[in-house]
């Protein structure tokens, strides 16, 4: 194919100030990509889902199809059968069927329960199935025979496995990952620690963990003393007598996520033995203080599936704490809990549990387990790097990160912004949608993620409204800015892409590059961090050159994924951003080298004459099909189908009248035959 060389010299970028106030630039931002250099292979982003509006096309494509999610997450949580499970194990009067209430309470007059705390309290295992307000709540004993366990537990359609499970079918690329938020309630014993709250109908202040109401199984911690329980007896299910907590823990955990896999017809890529292992909650949730107790539970759990061929493949990942708000958050000093790094240098201590955990994941909160965290680049250093010198009073030297164990890393779930493109509307933007992006790229670039989750998709079904742990409603879909600010990322960085060198030499443009190994399919994602318009160039390094046309989609205050095209001349693409914006660029690499490129050249020359454009040059007249014009921002302003084409000795000459122009930077796009090329004019 004939490649044209432009003879016109190129007025430096560096020099342009336009005189509108829509184009006016505090410096020109030149970053650099080398896809020579290549850092962590992305496995994919998702996000869980709690709403039953799961189960419909509406929400499936726009998980899949417009958002391009490749992973989703799910609760582990097991769920048994009757009369292990439904009005039986709550708190008698809470769920019951007797009276009709909008809570279903059995006893109207007695509200807050027979021993006034609203919810079953227990202290163990041993206690867990005594008398409550003339109940038992009874235990699934769980025998070494797992197929007869398998009896015990129940499950429901999830509309997302299915339609993930169609696509990976169909080639596509769907990891489904989950997490306990508690196990089986009778395996928990006390933590020592008592709830805070205060709210009906949810548990009375001050009630000891663990406890059991509206089909949560709220707090404590797992009972890993080994000792033989009597509640815990297998002979019955074929076993040799009273079997430890522990035993029951692992039996139960393998039998449901085995039933879990069967029912769904899919296997679990990963899993994590506990979210977020230092909270207790009056939802689903259980904790391992220590270190050690996590390294023990984690070493059981994968010698149980290791004795199984359909669960031996499932990694386990861990151990899902909180990125926190600082250095605290990563090693906890002089408190009753160890924190991340401390689990993963537990884990590192031991060669069992080294095995057991296939690589680390964190959830992107602040210390409070709801703000959101990680636009901070501090935070994702100490995560993946540790530190040599402490970076706050009272915390050890010499702390390995994720980095030092030769493990990737996953961030599997954060959430906490608003649903405004920026906010707060005053400062620095830092819990809007446009916030997300700048977290995500801290985690990728900093923390060198290979996989980001959100916490919840979409709001329930008729909810008008983004709340803070949600990205979108089914309703808005693409409109919602946080949705908008995740596609960015989730859509054109594909799974197996491989994140590549990209610098900037502006601290306010950064900018990650991505790229698949295979066909050197191109993603770059560039946000604007400042309150100006800033002129951007992107320029080559390395064996792999810019050329192609490239997609670009911008988001901003203004407008949500606009799409416009960009070609590259001589390796640059010259655009510029709108201040707190996000544009992704999007392409296929050439790899034809510049000398072949210079072998094939003939001479176009290109200038502006008395408001007109002139071109004159040696060419054949078959390659040149059309001639756009484009503004800074991409914007076509002008096509030409005929170019006043000269067939005397295959010479080109034309003059095409030009639209009213404001002064400053514009590009001259030539498509020849199959290929583009652009060319940089600066009027005047």
């Amino acid at each position: 194919m004939i490649s044209i060389r432009f003879c016109l010299k190129i007025v430096s970028l560096m020099l342009l100030v336009s005189n509108t106030d829509d184009h006016i630039f505090a410096q020109t931002t030149l970053i650099t990509v080398n896809s020579d250099r290549r850092f962590q292979t992305i496995d994919g982003f998702g996000a869980h889902e709690s709403s039953l509006q799961v189960n419909t096309t509406a929400w499936q494509q726009l998980f899949f199809d417009k958002l391009g999610a490749s992973m989703y997450r799910v609760d582990l949580t097991p769920r048994l059968k009757s009369p292990y499970s439904d009005l039986s194990y709550y708190s008698p009067w809470f769920m019951g069927s007797q009276v009709r209430s909008v809570f279903n309470l059995e006893d109207q007059s007695n509200p807050n329960g027979p021993e006034n705390n609203r919810v079953r309290t227990y202290t163990g295992p041993a206690d867990y199935s005594r008398l409550f307000g003339g109940r038992s709540a009874p235990i699934a004993v769980m025998g070494p025979d797992i197929e007869k366990n398998l009896t015990y537990f129940v499950y429901s359609p999830d509309g997302a496995i299915a339609a993930g499970l169609q696509r990976a079918k169909a080639g596509e690329s769907f990891k489904l990952i989950g997490s306990l938020w508690s196990p089986v309630p009778w395996v928990k014993q006390s933590s020592g620690n008592r709830y805070g709250d205060n709210w009906w109908p949810g548990p009375v202040a001050n009630q000891a963990w663990p406890f059991i109401w509206g089909g949560n199984f709220a707090g404590g911690k797992l009972d890993l003393s080994e000792t033989a329980l009597a509640v815990f007896d297998d002979k019955s299910q074929g076993g040799t007598g009273p079997t430890s907590s522990l035993t029951q823990f692992v039996r139960s955990t393998a039998a449901y996520i085995l039933g879990f896999q069967r029912f769904h017809q899919i296997k679990l890529t990963a899993i994590s033995i506990q979210n977020e292992l230092n909270f207790e909650q009056f939802y689903n949730s259980a904790s391992y203080p220590l270190a050690s107790q996590y390294v023990k539970a984690v070493k059981a759990v994968r010698i149980e599936f290791d004795k199984h061929p359909e669960l031996k493949d499932i990694q386990i990942m861990g151990p899902e704490d909180l990125l926190g708000g600082d250095a605290y958050g990563m090693w906890e000093y002089g408190g009753p809990v160890h924190k991340n790094l401390q689990y993963i240098q537990a884990i590192e201590s031991d060669s069992a549990a080294s095995r057991a955990v296939s690589f680390y994941c964190v959830h992107g909160y602040d210390n409070n387990g709801v703000s959101s965290s990680g636009a901070n680049s501090s935070l994702w250093n100490w995560w993946y790097n540790g530190w040599d010198s402490r970076p706050a009073p009272g915390l050890p030297n010499q702390v390995k990160g994720v980095s030092s164990y030769g493990k990737k890393s996953w961030m599997t779930e954060t959430s906490g912004e608003n649903s405004e493109w920026l906010a707060p509307v005053s400062g620095f933007p830092s819990n809007g949608g446009w916030s997300i992006a700048l977290k995500l790229h801290q985690a990728l670039t900093v923390g060198m993620q290979s996989a980001w989750l959100y916490w919840n998709f979409t709001e329930e079904a008729g909810t008008a409204n983004v709340g803070d742990q949600s990205l979108t409603t089914v309703a808005l879909g693409e409109n919602s800015p946080k949705y908008a600010a995740f596609k960015h990322f989730c859509k054109w960085i594909r799974p197996g892409y491989q994140r590549t060198e990209m610098n900037s030499n502006s601290a306010q443009v950064v900018a990650s590059s991505f790229v698949d190994p295979q066909n050197l399919n191109w993603t770059s994602v560039l946000i604007n961090t400042s309150t100006v318009n800033q002129a951007v160039i992107v320029r080559r390094q390395g064996s792999i050159p810019l050329k192609g046309r490239f997609r670009f989609i911008s988001s901003d205050s203004g407008k949500l994924l606009d799409t416009f095209g960009l070609i590259p001349n001589n390796g640059d693409l010259t655009f510029s951003m709108k201040p707190f914006s996000v544009i992704t660029i999007n392409g296929k690499l050439d790899q034809t080298t510049d000398s072949e490129i210079a072998g094939k050249s003939n001479v176009l020359c290109c200038k502006i004459l008395d408001g007109k454009l002139v071109c004159n040059g040696k060419i054949e007249l078959s390659e040149i099909k059309k001639l756009r014009l484009y503004n800074l921002h991409g914007a076509k302003l002008m096509e030409m189908n005929d170019c006043g084409l000269s067939e005397m000795q295959n010479r080109v000459s034309f003059e095409a009248e030009l639209p009213e122009m404001n002064s400053g930077m514009y590009f001259l796009e030539f498509v020849c035959g199959a290929r583009s090329h652009i060319q940089r004019i600066v009027y005047p």
